[in-house]
């Protein structure tokens, strides 16, 4: 009988006996078929050079068959590799199935029907790999377009803050400090990592809806009348609206919509309240008021931070979100460096 030539790589770990029998059976199919005797030398092999198929024999010495089927079971890279368990009896069978293995083959079964059903463990192993390969390209794909989408909104990020910071300096650095302000309250927080540089990135951009805004409404030397505090009120929907057509995170569009809300529901454009409030609007919200008591605008003088902590601590404490209270007085003395460095 001529043999088959195939790149199938099957891995055989077994002692003398079994290695004959199952070499006679799948050598007509031409299988690249290694052979080990102990299962130190079977992880160094899969290692070196992953093959498609493991076969273990219990006629190992000990228990050392069960041990390396265990082994690849619950290690990082054969968990899902296809095993075929040679068992001398009902008992080790059913050991070998509740440790994993994928086929059990004992003594009696017919030479057809190994050849078969490792002909089943190869097609596993072929569509696993798919998979695999087919997963991996999808994660660069995702990773790719992740890239594109963040360099996206970094340039409308830096051009929308240049377009604020020429139409008023005043705006530029409120801009600045609610920034710095919200990135050192989020690291207080502990809210991790990747919310933190979103809150870092996208908190310049909550005010960004004062451009749909009458700019009368917005240079009013005295106080806004109520007509006009409800069209102000607007920049809220107005830069939630720009920032959805821009593609923006949605890190991006809840500070924008919600950093006017409050924790007692008093807030606008939606009166939320709590929880309900996205944690990033929570914490800008706090942010925005420290700035905006602390700094002179031309419908008021500015108030001492001290004053400011305490109307948003104490007087106000009502409205924002205790955590982000407790961690504007925890990193009090970092506020205050932010707000010397940007004045």
């Amino acid at each position: 009988m001529s043999h088959v030539v195939s790149t199938f790589h099957i891995l055989l770990v077994a002692d003398p006996v079994g290695t004959a029998r199952v070499s006679a059976i799948l050598a007509p199919f031409g299988y690249r078929l290694h052979v080990v005797r102990d299962a130190y030398e079977a992880v160094q092999s899969i290692a070196e050079d992953p093959p498609e198929v493991v076969i273990i024999s219990d006629a190992l010495p000990g228990l050392e068959g069960f041990s390396l089927l265990r082994t690849l079971r619950t290690s990082r890279g054969t968990e899902e590799l296809p095993v075929m368990f040679l068992a001398s009896g009902a008992e080790q069978e059913a050991r070998a199935f509740q440790l994993g293995a994928e086929d059990v083959c004992g003594e009696r079964t017919s030479d057809v029907a190994l050849r078969a059903r490792v002909r089943v463990l190869l097609r596993m192993a072929a569509y696993r790999r798919r998979l695999g390969n087919e997963k991996r390209r999808l994660e660069l794909r995702v990773a790719d377009r992740t890239r594109e989408l963040f360099e996206i909104t970094i340039a409308t990020v830096a051009a929308l803050e240049k377009a604020a910071e020429m139409s008023d300096q005043e705006t530029g650095q409120h801009m600045i400090r609610v920034a710095s302000y919200s990135a050192c309250l989020a690291e207080h927080m502990n809210i991790g990592s990747e919310l933190i540089e979103k809150i870092r990135l996208y908190a310049p951009l909550h005010d960004v809806g004062k451009v749909g805004v009458r700019h009368e409404i917005l240079k009013k030397e005295g106080i806004l009348t109520a007509a006009e505090f409800e069209e102000m009120k607007q920049h809220t929907l107005f830069g939630h609206e720009l920032l959805t057509a821009a593609r923006a995170d949605q890190v991006a569009r809840n500070i924008a919509l919600s950093h006017h809300e409050r924790v007692d529901g008093s807030g606008y454009p939606h009166g939320l309240s709590g929880d309900g409030i996205p944690i990033e609007a929570r914490i800008v919200a706090a942010a925005d008021v420290f700035d905006a008591l602390t700094t002179r605008r031309r419908y008021k003088d500015a108030m001492s931070p001290d004053d400011a902590m305490r109307t948003i601590t104490v007087e106000l404490a009502g409205r924002f979100d205790p955590a982000v209270s407790h961690a504007l007085t925890a990193r009090y003395a970092d506020i205050l460096d932010i707000l010397q460095s940007y004045s």
